[in-house]
């Protein structure tokens, strides 16, 4: 039940991305990652592409947040806060790390 409610929050979240072209929080990344393409690859139901990704980044560049000190440079600017509030990438990126999301679903 609860891989459900993560599944479904991840669906939900990166359903909210406008899916800029030239992607701001990809660009103001520090560590150089690249949340525009997770969040495509969630968008197009690329489930283990977004996984793979993901993985790759936490391995090369560490965990989301590390680099720019929780400042959250991809969150803040964001084009989606114009609307309402920004995609929360540092979540998206923390469920797709929990390793048994994938288990069940």
């Amino acid at each position: 039940m609860a891989n459900n409610m993560r599944f479904t929050k991840l669906i939900e979240e990166s359903s909210r991305c406008l899916l800029c072209y030239d992607p701001p929080c990809s660009k103001m990344c520090p560590a150089g990652k690249d949340p525009a393409s997770i969040i495509m690859s969630l968008r197009f139901k690329n489930y283990k592409g977004a996984l793979l990704k993901t993985v790759k980044g936490l391995k090369e560049k560490g965990s989301c947040g590390e680099a720019c000190n929780n400042a959250m440079y991809c969150q803040r600017n964001c084009v989606r806060s114009k609307i309402d509030s920004p995609v929360k990438l540092r979540i998206v990126q923390e469920i797709l790390c929990s390793g048994n999301l994938w288990k069940k679903v």
